[in-house]
This record gives C-alpha cells, sequence and structure tokens, in this order.
C-alpha cells in the first residue's frame, strides 16, 4: 500500500553554539554581568531572550590549546573592505536593530566589557551597514551588525539593549563544499553565496538552525572542538558530553531518529550514532553529525524519565 502523502522530515528546534572555555563559572559569569544573560545552567547554558535574542553553551576546555577563537576569515573579493576588521575574526553574529547597537556598546562597556573594535560603517550595494566587535571572557569575538537602506532614516525611539537574533559562524576549509553539504546532506532550506546556511521556516513558530560558514585563510584555522575536559564532583555542574559538541540542536524525541535516518541516506556521517542516557529524572537521546570538516551538529531529544 503507497500513500501520496509527503514524509515528514524532523524539526530542529533551539540552536546553541558551543565554546570551550577556561572556567565554566567565570565565563557565565562574565556573560550574566556583561551581556545580561538570564538563563545560566549547570549545563553550561547562558542564554539571554525567549526568542531571537543570544544563546551558547559553554564546556570546560581539556587543554588551553583547545581554546581556538575564530580567525579572521578570507577576504570576499566581492565586499567593499571595510566590511570585516583585517584583525579580529568573528565567532557569533548578533543582529540588533540601527538605532540600538552604539547602546549596546556603551552598556556593555560600561558593565565592564570589552570593546575591541568601535562602531564602525560602510555603504554597499545601496545600504549601509554598521558593525562592532565585542570579546568575551576567553577571547571569543562577538560582532553587533546591522544594516538599512541608504534613503531610509532611522526610526527616532528609545534605544533599547536588546539582541534580535544570534548566529554562529565557523571558518570552513572550501565554502562551496560545505553549502553544498548543508544544503543536500542536512538538508537547509536556504544556503546562499555570503555563507549563510538555515535549516526551519523563520515564520514557524518554533527555532530555526542557522549557521554562517566563512573561508578559512588557512586550513590551520578550520578548528572544530576538541573534546571537552569532565567537570566531575562540581556541585550543580553536569561533568560535560561523552564526544565533541560544536552546535547544540533541540529535537523532538521521535525526531532524533528521523533526522538521524535522513541525513545518512543522503550520505552524511553519523559520528555518534543514537544514544541514550538518564539522569535526575530524564531520559536523553543524542546523535553526532559531522560536516565535511569535522565540526559536530548534536541532535538532542529529552523527555521525563516517567514518560517512557
Amino acid at each position: 500500500m503507497t500513500s501520496n502523502e509527503p514524509v515528514r522530515r524532523g524539526e530542529f528546534g533551539l540552536t546553541f553554539p558551543v565554546r570551550l572555555v577556561s572556567d565554566i563559572r567565570k565565563s557565565q559569569e562574565w556573560y550574566r554581568n556583561v551581556l545580561q544573560c538570564h538563563d545560566i545552567s549547570g549545563y553550561g547554558h547562558a542564554t539571554r531572550g525567549d526568542r531571537g535574542g543570544m544563546g551558547l553553551i559553554v564546556s570546560t576546555a581539556a587543554s588551553p590549546d583547545h581554546i581556538r577563537p575564530n580567525a579572521v576569515a578570507q577576504k570576499r573579493t566581492d565586499e567593499p573592505a571595510e566590511a570585516a576588521s583585517s584583525e579580529y575574526g568573528c565567532d557569533s553574529l548578533v543582529e540588533v536593530a540601527w538605532n540600538n547597537l552604539a547602546y549596546i556598546i556603551e552598556e556593555v562597556r560600561s558593565r565592564g566589557g570589552k570593546i575591541t573594535v568601535e562602531p564602525y560603517e560602510y555603504a554597499y550595494e545601496g545600504r549601509l551597514y554598521m558593525k562592532a566587535h565585542i570579546t568575551d571572557y576567553d577571547g571569543y569575538n562577538i560582532v553587533l551588525s546591522t544594516n538599512r537602506s541608504q534613503t531610509e532614516e532611522p526610526i527616532s525611539q528609545q534605544p533599547e539593549d536588546k539582541f534580535m537574533k544570534t548566529v554562529q559562524v565557523r571558518l570552513v576549509s572550501d565554502l562551496k563544499k560545505s553549502l553544498d553539504w548543508y544544503k543536500n546532506v542536512l538538508g537547509c532550506d536556504e544556503v546562499n553565496d555570503f555563507g549563510y546556511a538555515r535549516r526551519g521556516d523563520p515564520e514557524a513558530p518554533y527555532p530555526v538552525m542557522e549557521v554562517i560558514l566563512q573561508q578559512a585563510a588557512s586550513p590551520h584555522d578550520v578548528c572544530p572542538n576538541a573534546q571537552c575536559a569532565k567537570v566531575r564532583d562540581v556541585e550543580g555542574l553536569w561533568e560535560g558530553p561523552d564526544f565533541p559538541w560544536d552546535t547544540f540542536v533541540h529535537v523532538s524525541w521521535e525526531d532524533v531518529l528521523l533526522i538521524v535516518d535522513e541525513v545518512r541516506a543522503r550520505g552524511g556521517t553519523i559520528g555518534t550514532e543514537p544514544l541514550e542516557t538518564s539522569n535526575d529524572g530524564w531520559d536523553f537521546l543524542d546523535a553526532r553529525i559531522t560536516d565535511p570538516d569535522g565540526y559536530s551538529i548534536i541532535l538532542g531529544g529529552m523527555r521525563r524519565s516517567d514518560e517512557a
């Protein structure tokens, strides 16, 4: 018996970049006090805002050598020279409203944050762009970004310390090859020549997975996260995963297997088959997909143990 109904694909949910840091507590304290993240958890989370905003997971690096903020990406020939800093890379791109960027920078500065690149503007293809760089406790670069039409006047309103959206940035060895993989293997719904890849409907009520891929200037600059250190016997802190994490994606329990089968059928590499664990009244189902450069995308399902 056959059916004409389309096969349902798994839905990607809330997505967190994962960063290796020197000290989880100090890193989370920085995100709480300087970037005003409100949700700080024993699993390494630091989040700000229920939808949009920003969120990440920090894990303890096994070695100081494993703390490697992104280097400066290879310059695109079709962009103006002002489009990127020549000294600092980008680990996260944070979209903000035009009249908020300078205000946010001053708020971060007043809370002890380090501004590595002051706000600057440039024009490109009929639009004005403004960017600024913040560096976190371990030297990871957070780039605030906004743009508007050159003919559009900014709306006059009280500025806010508000993040609209945060997108993870990663350096890759072959941008075209990576874009093809994210489109044809991971099943991203939108992939463009600027390195943007998204899976999920941006108009849907649930979040989507987004990433910006940049061409590395050197193969040495392509650095997926190493295995983190295990944090044992520290009250309130999870000891950490059993394999490397670069991106963690919350998905429903059923969709972990659905997405793994989908990616496998398209020729993708399943770095770790779905693995079920339990802790503190919860069951977890994690699987690891690795992209062409070895970056690990973790699919994470969870449910209460009494719901199994």
